[in-house]
């Protein structure tokens, strides 16, 4: 009731804003028009004074809240008319029409046809006269008579047309003269384009309609205030009372999913990191529901826990932080001590505690209004003389950490991970194991339910019991369709737990938060789409002069983040917001009666109340069936209220016939405020007819797919009341209306390229305006002259481009900087390809651009003149200036960069001038510093006050400086430099002299190239790796990296390097990957290290291109020192020519160099083994060895392996000492998951794999012709887990084998002996998918129906001969009875697809491609059960056309 009532309010004060504001008052001295303004007025401030009362009355009950909604409707029609007459009042404005005064501008009988033409309008509307079917005109303007020449023609005796004066009036009346005219999808030609023609005011309508809401609204107002006199007085509410105390006894047995949290606080609490210290405090952060309460009371009651504190302490704060009231609980939580003193509660605290290790839990805390409250209550508590002390603190809100202050991180709680989540809601479910066995056919969609609850163990337990109450498929489907725990209401439930949050909230902020969830769940939000969304709903009101609305968005969003309501989180450098799901849920259930986000997928079960004024589409990629959504979509029309629609929010991918019915349910939406359709294939118009007649618009976000030819809509200049046009995502011609600039209430233009701003003809007009990246001087062309500047005071940004075409002082005075007061990022720029430059027009032009001493940001490109202006220089004028971007001056000194002593950005770019950078004392607080292309730069100077070096940098970028010789902390080593330093760029700067970079533990990245000892370093922290690409003048790694610092490193990659030292391997204690390429050796001792005894737990080796002759002796020497190597990589290295296995250095007498040994200690750990490029390499058996290899021949050894790849080593198989061509021969470890070979010859058959019962993935590639199939069987069958088979280049790989070779012939009666039956095998196929290019021999009857019921996914290379399937081969395909995928790819000559695709009922994808002769699908259809179909490259447009005209039945087609 609360949010309606406030909501109602909220609605009354929008409709009376323009009357108070004075915008309409041209209106008031209109005979009847302003009589009906004044009675409108009146009632709406009763209305308003009424609902003051309502909120001062304890009031509920469903009829009220109808007769609320009866108000607020009441009010938003006031509101739309009151809106409409200001748009006319501008539309005066702009066009020099006379539809807000009695009187023409010249009097007379001029006056007379006015009032005619009004009352001609009115008669019309009466006689019902239809404007909407009047003649379209064409676009040229001269052809379409305005206001004014219509009345000249009423005076001269020419009355036009009727036509001609029939009004078109607005908002629900408002009608496009497309109106009841079909709009194709797709765009026209611009130059066919007819432009609509303006709308007409009809006075005499307006008049009546606000007589007809003032009679609505004023009965309903006047037995509102008869009721609210029988009412009593509200008494404040106290949320606090619906909670319920938390005690540190726990009702759930079992904690799931949070051990490891769990034991990690116990440890650090027992024996660990605060156990020696004073008091320490912790904080558990977390949504409602989440588990941060159960968590902490198993914590209080571990055993571990009562044993290692002397005294604990359980307080439930709440929502009240009363600290004599807290203070309170904690004494008589303590016991007495022998001895004490009787005082206040904090004394009696600090005596009884001073003694002893406490742990107090404070669980539940909501807010500290003040934060000296918490210090004090930390006073008594911190005179414990014990060490090892702890205060658990649990909240739903993040600014509780700020207050709390904790030594450590807070911990945020998150949803359970999903393998214990699932353990807990089967448990709320089944109770037991025995009883979810029972009913596993309920179990895959719980699993979907589940994915709706995000981890939240309260949202578990309430799903838990809902589902519990009937175990059968029917009622499940039921509660996941409707999300029936949405409507539960016990103070357990989880949506009454996240309630509580919401009504803690503020009106504005609940506000904010509510029409949020129009975006779909799971949206990465940036702030400025969801600011924009509440600048275009009317709810951020501007308060102080200098705010914006995005000031005053930005805080009500981290309002909303700091109670938990969104979560912040960044990606690449970008910050976005993310709602939960239950959260987003909430939002939809507290505001139902105003907006609904409707789901292609479940568009049919949700709710629809009248009262919906804001609606959002999301056309997800679970939709089963198009047809179905447009059915439900058309149902929508006889459902909503299309014509009080203030929102429409459109996501997803549509195609033309959606477009089509989107496009008739949306043909009345006149009212929209907010208008959101991205990814549009088509125009604006085809989804919204009457686009043309949206006077009411705000906020317009317009998107298009790439590569679609779609035109701007010309009608979006007469959008009179935009604020924020939203072009972001807009991907095709972006040519904007010539009169854009009628837009005068404009705030913000994004668009896809700051180019695009420079295209606005007469901005100058756009006085609202906050950001204008590119504005180009030209005086030739109108209305791109400097005075456009001049009156465009709210910038906050503003780019000044060719500014060689401003030649006067006075032009530049014209621009207006000075009074721009709000400026804050200012870009002047010289085009750098002018054929001349004019140095003192240039610096006289530049000292007259002067800005307002606040700004922030300035960059300025192309100078020509020699000195800098003054207000840059000596006299310093922008001292509040954090950014400042020089390019391509010709300046002989640079600004006063001492003075500026608030700079976070400095870059100088091609700046010839510049011999040395002084190092200002003003740098202190510098944040990123790039010079780039200064080819004089030579060497950094201290100035002589400074005493720091760089202390707050955290980006240094340095490029293209020719002379550059090293970093400026090479002759300081007393300072200490670049302590915050996290990205380091240099390259391009051939004399540098790279000393050891400066590894700071916040360095997060570093990226040189193109300097004297590397051609490349690259070091980033998040993979912890590094990688080193070095030149010939490099003689050892120290010279670049300091090993001692790199402790952490994890990944080590070296290009043309020294070989690594083994002390500084032996450094690097947590690398985990080495990657050697191009080494003469991997790694080498250091002096007097050489019989070292030595290990490293290396995991990952690579080694490529060894240069070293000795490579195959050195490589085995390494292997010996890593025990945990699981991961080995040999590339391209030529000198390794013999490979054994299982051999230790002392069991082989042979001295080759080119010998590699797996030796017995690889046995165990290697895990993955990757050959590739070693055309010389033969695997032996017996390398002259003394004793016997151990394990069994080939790479059996190898015990633990299962991923095999070997690449383009041909002679792997083919040593004279192997025997591997024998099928009793097995090679390869039993162990065995993964394996790939290509280009490796000499296997003929399958059955050297025969032991290999572990395999589940095989890939065979260019294995030689001779190769069959043979063995294939049993990896498929009972005794083998093979899923997914790849072969390619052997031709004759599947050519006659037969699985089961038994067989039943049946005479059918005919002439021919037909296969009536096949004899089940044995076993039936596992495999699942299977890809080549033999396809004819795969396509057998025997084979097909061996696999038909595995196989669900199946990939056809073609051949270059092949032009069609034989009937045998189309009826083996027909055999795949399982196949839900199947691909066609590079049949060159196929002509036609297999004829019975149609009878594979289980299809649900067939691509198509690089088949270019097809020219049809088949004859006989394909699968009903088809839902994407994909036909590219195949270069033939009858195909196309034939796959287009299926759109509608088939979900998913893609062309290319």
């Amino acid at each position: 009731m609360n949010v309606l009532l406030s909501t109602a309010q909220w609605v009354v004060g929008k409709a009376l804003t323009p009357i108070a504001d004075g915008l309409l008052k041209a209106w008031d001295a209109t005979n009847n028009l302003g009589l009906n303004i004044e009675a409108l007025q009146m009632e709406l401030l009763l209305v308003q004074a009424t609902l003051e009362t309502a909120s001062r009355k304890q009031i509920g009950g469903e009829a009220m809240e109808k007769l609320l909604g009866k108000l607020r409707h009441s009010a938003h029609c006031a509101e739309d008319l009151l809106d409409e007459l200001d748009y006319f009042r501008i539309h005066d404005e702009l066009h020099g029409t006379y539809d807000a005064v009695d009187q023409h501008a010249k009097g007379g009988i001029h006056d007379l046809a006015l009032n005619a033409h009004h009352t001609l309008k009115g008669c019309c509307k009466q006689l019902g006269c239809a404007w909407s079917h009047a003649r379209k005109r064409p676009r040229d303007n001269a052809s379409t008579p305005n206001a004014n020449q219509v009345y000249e023609e009423e005076v001269n005796g020419r009355m036009p047309k009727l036509g001609k004066l029939l009004p078109c009036s607005s908002s629900s009346h408002v009608h496009d003269y497309n109106y009841g005219q079909s709009t194709l999808c797709g765009a026209p030609e611009r130059e066919h384009v007819e432009e609509t023609p303006m709308l007409r005011f009809n006075r005499v309508d307006v008049s009546e309609r606000m007589k007809h809401i003032v009679e609505q609204m004023k009965p309903v107002r006047k037995e509102v205030t008869k009721i609210l006199q029988c009412c009593d007085r509200m008494t404040v509410p106290d949320i606090a009372q619906t909670r319920l105390i938390t005690t540190s006894q726990s009702i759930e047995p079992k904690l799931y999913g949070r051990d490891h949290i769990m034991n990690t606080i116990i440890h650090d609490m027992t024996k660990g990191k605060y156990n020696r210290k004073g008091l320490s405090v912790l904080l558990i952060v977390g949504p409602g529901g989440i588990g941060k309460t159960t968590l902490i009371q198993h914590i209080y009651r571990k055993q571990q826990v009562q044993n290692h504190f002397q005294v604990l302490i359980w307080v439930c704060v709440s929502l009240s932080f009363n600290l004599n009231k807290l203070l309170e609980e904690i004494k008589t939580n303590i016991p007495p001590v022998e001895g004490e003193k009787n005082g206040r509660a904090e004394e009696l605290i600090e005596q009884r505690l001073k003694s002893k290790r406490f742990l107090l839990v404070l669980d539940d805390i909501w807010g500290c209004s003040n934060e000296d409250d918490w210090e004090r209550l930390l006073l008594p508590l911190k005179k414990s003389q014990e060490n090892g002390s702890m205060i658990l603190v649990t909240t739903r809100f993040p600014a509780i950490a700020k207050m709390v202050r904790t030594a450590d991180h807070p911990i945020q709680l998150e949803g359970i991970e999903s393998k214990y989540f699932r353990e807990l809601f089967h448990a709320f479910v089944f109770g037991d194991d025995q009883c979810r066995r029972d009913h596993t056919f309920l179990l895959q969609i719980g699993e979907k339910i589940m994915l709706k609850l995000k981890g939240s163990p309260l949202a578990a337990k309430t799903v838990g019991r809902l589902l519990r109450k009937d175990l059968n498929l029917r009622h499940w489907r039921r509660v996941l369709e409707s999300k029936e725990w949405e409507r539960q209401t016990g103070v357990n439930e989880i949506m009454p737990a996240l309630k509580l949050s919401y009504d803690y909230l503020p009106f504005h902020l609940q506000q904010c938060f509510t029409y949020s969830a129009l975006f779909p769940e799971d949206f990465h939000f940036s702030s400025s789409q969801l600011i924009n969304l509440w600048i275009g709903l009317d709810i951020l009101q501007l308060g102080a002069r200098n705010q914006t609305f995005e000031d005053i968005g930005l805080s009500n969003l981290k309002d909303l983040a700091t109670h938990g309501f969104f979560r912040e989180e960044e990606t690449n450098g970008h910050s976005y917001y993310v709602m939960h799901d239950l959260l987003h849920d909430l939002a939809l259930q507290v505001a139902s009666h105003d907006c609904i986000c409707l789901y292609s997928s479940n568009v049919g079960s949700v709710e629809v109340q009248p009262s919906i004024r804001h609606l959002s589409i999301i056309i997800d990629d679970d939709t089963v069936s198009h047809k179905n959504f447009k059915i439900q979509l058309r149902k929508l029309k006889t459902m909503l209220n299309i014509k009080q629609l203030h929102t429409l929010m459109l996501f997803g991918k549509t195609d033309e016939s959606i477009a089509n019915v989107l496009g008739d349910l949306f043909r009345e939406a006149n009212a929209l405020r907010v208008l959101h359709l991205v990814d549009m294939p088509y125009s604006v118009e085809s989804i919204l007819h009457n686009f043309s007649a949206l006077l009411h618009l705000r906020y317009l976000c317009l998107g298009t797919k790439y590569g679609r030819e779609i035109h701007l809509p010309l009608a979006i200049s007469r959008l009179y009341h935009l604020r924020i046009l939203d072009l972001g995502w807009w991907y095709s011609c972006c040519d904007l209306p010539k009169d854009l600039s009628n837009l005068a209430k404009l705030h913000h233009f994004y668009t896809p390229s700051d180019e695009l701003h420079s295209g606005i003809c007469n901005v100058g007009n756009l006085r609202l305006l906050e950001e204008l990246k590119v504005f180009r001087v030209s005086k030739e062309s109108e209305g791109f002259e400097p005075k456009q500047l001049e009156h465009l005071t709210e910038l906050r940004e503003l780019g000044i481009y060719n500014l060689e075409n401003m030649q006067t002082e006075e032009e530049a005075s014209k621009a207006n900087l000075m009074e721009k007061n709000y400026l804050e990022r200012l870009t002047l720029d010289w085009d750098s390809r002018r054929s001349n430059t004019e140095p003192v027009m240039e610096a006289v032009v530049l000292e007259s651009l002067q800005p307002h001493r606040y700004l922030q940001e300035l960059c300025i490109k192309g100078h020509g003149c020699p000195s800098c202006p003054t207000w840059l220089g000596d006299d310093l004028a922008v001292e509040a200036l954090q950014s400042l971007h020089l390019s391509g001056v010709s300046w002989q000194c640079l600004p006063s960069l001492g003075k500026m002593f608030d700079l976070r950005k400095l870059v100088l770019e091609y700046i010839a001038t510049i011999k040395q950078f002084v190092i200002e004392q003003s740098f202190c607080r510098l944040i990123r510093l790039e010079l780039v292309g200064l080819g004089c730069f030579e060497n950094w100077v201290l100035s002589h006050d400074t005493q720091h070096m760089f202390p707050l940098l955290q980006v240094l970028v340095i490029r293209d400086c020719l002379k550059l010789l090293e970093l400026p902390f090479s002759n300081h080593t007393d300072i200490d430099c670049f302590p915050e330093l996290q990205e380091l760029q240099i390259e391009d700067c051939p004399e540098f002299l790279l000393v050891p970079i400066p590894w700071t533990e916040t360095l997060s990245s570093v990226k040189i190239r193109g300097v004297k000892l590397l051609q490349m370093f690259s070091y980033d922290s998040k993979s912890s790796s590094v990688y080193i690409f070095g030149k010939d003048d490099l003689q050892s790694l120290d010279q670049v990296l300091a090993f001692n610092k790199l402790v952490g490193l994890e990944s080590l990659n070296l290009v043309e390097c020294p070989p690594l030292e083994l002390n500084h391997l032996l450094m690097l204690t947590s690398l985990k990957k080495l990657v050697a390429e191009k080494l003469d050796s991997v790694v080498v001792p250091a002096g007097g290290e050489g019989d070292v005894e030595w290990q490293h737990p290396l995991e990952h080796l690579v080694v490529q291109d060894l240069h070293g002759a000795a490579s195959g002796k050195d490589l085995t020497e390494l292997l010996t020192h890593l025990p945990r190597l699981s991961q080995l990589e040999i590339r391209n290295c030529k000198n390794i020519t013999q490979l054994a296995v299982g051999v230790d250095m002392q069991q082989t007498t042979s001295d080759e160099d080119g010998l590699l040994l797996f030796s017995a200690n690889l046995s165990d750990s290697v895990r993955e083994l990757y050959i590739r490029f070693c055309p010389e390499l033969v695997l032996v058996d017996n390398p002259s060895i003394v004793l016997p290899v151990r394990g069994g021949g080939g790479l059996q050894a190898l015990r633990s392996l299962q991923r095999l790849r070997i690449f383009d080593s041909p002679k792997f198989f083919l040593s004279a000492k192997s025997s591997f061509s024998s099928p009793y021969c097995c090679p390869f470890p039993s162990s065995l998951q993964h394996l790939e070979l290509n280009g490796v010859e000499g296997m003929g058959t399958l059955e050297p794999l025969s032991n290999l019962s572990s395999l589940t993935e095989l890939i065979l590639k260019s294995c030689g012709n001779d190769l069959i199939c043979k063995g294939l069987g049993p990896l498929l069958t009972a005794g083998g887990q093979l899923r997914r088979l790849i072969i390619y280049g052997s031709p004759r790989f599947f050519a006659g084998w037969d699985p089961n070779p038994m067989r039943v012939l049946q005479d059918g009666g005919g002439e021919e002996q037909e296969l009536h039956q096949l004899v089940s095998p044995l076993c039936s196929s596992k495999l699942q998918k299977l890809r080549t290019d033999e396809a004819m021999g795969l396509l057998d009857v025997p084979i097909c129906s061996f696999l038909s019921s595995s196989l669900i996914h199946l990939d056809l290379s073609g051949t270059c001969k092949m032009e069609r399937f034989t009937n045998e081969q189309e009826d083996a395909l027909c055999l795949l009875a399982s196949l839900q995928q199947l691909e066609f790819l590079r049949f060159d000559k196929l002509q036609h697809l297999p004829a019975g695709l149609h009878k594979l009922t289980n299809l649900k994808r067939l691509e198509v491609d690089s088949c270019p002769a097809i020219r049809s699908l088949p004859k006989d259809g394909l699968p009903i059960s088809l839902e994407e179909l994909s036909v590219c490259w195949c270069g033939n447009k009858e195909l196309k056309q034939q796959c287009r005209g299926l759109v509608g039945t088939i979900p998913k087609i893609m062309l290319d």
